[in-house]
C-alpha cells in the first residue's frame, strides 16, 4: 500500500511507485513516489523520524550505551565519531523512547501494585539540586513513570547556595502531581501503594488515587552496594523502588554518585532518563516474562 503524500496530504491513490535509490549511510534501497494530484516527488525517508540523518547504524548501539553507564564523550571514541553527534542523538532518542514507553504502558495496564519514592542528584553543582520522582510495577520492577524538577539545597549547603546561587524554587510537589495525574489512567484506583514515610506522599495517594491501599514504611540506613540506595536489612518491603533507584545510578552515567559526569541541563537528563526507561524496561520485562531457565538448555521451564 502506498504512504500518503506528505506534500497535499493526498491519499494513498493518488501517489505511485516513481523508482528507487540506493541509500549507502546503511545500505537500503528506497523506495521513491509520485503524488499524481501535486506531482511532488518523495520516498519512504521523507516520512521517517531520521530524515536527512547520517550514520542511522549508530542509533541503536548509542541507546543501548547510554542505558550502560558510558559517557557521550567514551562513546564517541568507541564509535569513532564526534561527542557533538552523540549529543545531538539525545534528544531524538528520547523522543522515540516516550513513543515507545506510552504505547508500552497502554498495552500493559492498568497496574495493581506499584511503589514510589525519589531519587535525589544535582545539576552543575551540589548547590543546585534536583529530585527524580519514579512510579515502579512491584512485580515486575518496570517503571511506570518519572519527573525531574530542581529542589532547594540543604543542610550545610544551603546557605553556600542561596548565596551564590540565589533562591531555588522548589518544584519537587509539582512534579509528583502531574506524573501521579498522567498515571491514573495506567494504575487501576484500588492498587496497593507502597512508600517510605515522607511527608507529603500520604496526601498525594488520596488526591489522586482516593480508592487505593497506601502503606508507608520507615526510611532505612543505605548500603554500600547498590550506590546506596539498597538498604541494609534483611527484608526491604520497598526493594522494588530501591532496586530501580540503585539500577539508575549504575546505567545512567550522570546520576552515578562519584562521577564526573555531572548533568548540565535538566532537560538533558529528562532525556536520557527516558532512553534508560526504555532500555531497561524492554530488558525487565523480556527476562520477567521469559521465566527462569534450566542451566546449559536455554529452555524455559
Amino acid at each position: 500500500m502506498n504512504p500518503d503524500c506528505p506534500g497535499c496530504r493526498g491519499s494513498g491513490a493518488t501517489v505511485i511507485r516513481h523508482g528507487s535509490y540506493y541509500r549507502a549511510d546503511d545500505s537500503r534501497k528506497i523506495q521513491r513516489y509520485l503524488c499524481r494530484k501535486c506531482t511532488r516527488s518523495f520516498s519512504r525517508a521523507t516520512l521517517s523520524d531520521a530524515y536527512r540523518q547520517q550514520k542511522r547504524r549508530i542509533n541503536h548501539p548509542i541507546k543501548q550505551l547510554l542505558a550502560s553507564g558510558m559517557s557521550i564523550r567514551r562513546i564517541a571514541i568507541v564509535h569513532g565519531i564526534s561527542k557533538c553527534t552523540v549529543a545531538a542523538r539525545i534528544p531524538f532518542l528520547a523522543k522515540q523512547a516516550r513513543a515507545e514507553h506510552r504505547r508500552w504502558l497502554e498495552l500493559h495496564s492498568p497496574f495493581d501494585a506499584v511503589q514510589f519514592d525519589d531519587l535525589e542528584t544535582f545539576e552543575h553543582t551540589k548547590c543546585k539540586p534536583l529530585t527524580v520522582p519514579a512510579v515502579v510495577d512491584e512485580k515486575s520492577h518496570r517503571v511506570l513513570g518519572y519527573a525531574v524538577a530542581p529542589i532547594p539545597a540543604k543542610g550545610p549547603l544551603a546557605i553556600i547556595s542561596r548565596k551564590k546561587y540565589g533562591p531555588r524554587a522548589d518544584g519537587g510537589r509539582t512534579a509528583r502531581q502531574a506524573l501521579f495525574e498522567s498515571l491514573i489512567p495506567h494504575i487501576h484506583p484500588s492498587a496497593h501503594f507502597r512508600s517510605d514515610q515522607h511527608q507529603q506522599y500520604q496526601q498525594l495517594v488520596k488526591r489522586y488515587f482516593p480508592s487505593a491501599i497506601h502503606k508507608q514504611y520507615p526510611s532505612r540506613r543505605g548500603a554500600v552496594t547498590g550506590q546506596g540506595e539498597l538498604k541494609k536489612i534483611g527484608f526491604d518491603p520497598l526493594f522494588a523502588i530501591n532496586h530501580s533507584f540503585a539500577m539508575f545510578r549504575a546505567n545512567v552515567n550522570r546520576l552515578i554518585r562519584k562521577t564526573w559526569c555531572t548533568t548540565k541541563r535538566m532537560d538533558r537528563l529528562e532525556d536520557h532518563l527516558a532512553i534508560f526507561v526504555s532500555v531497561f524496561n524492554q530488558g525487565v520485562m523480556n527476562s520477567y516474562w521469559r521465566g527462569p531457565k534450566h542451566l546449559g538448555t536455554g529452555k524455559t521451564r
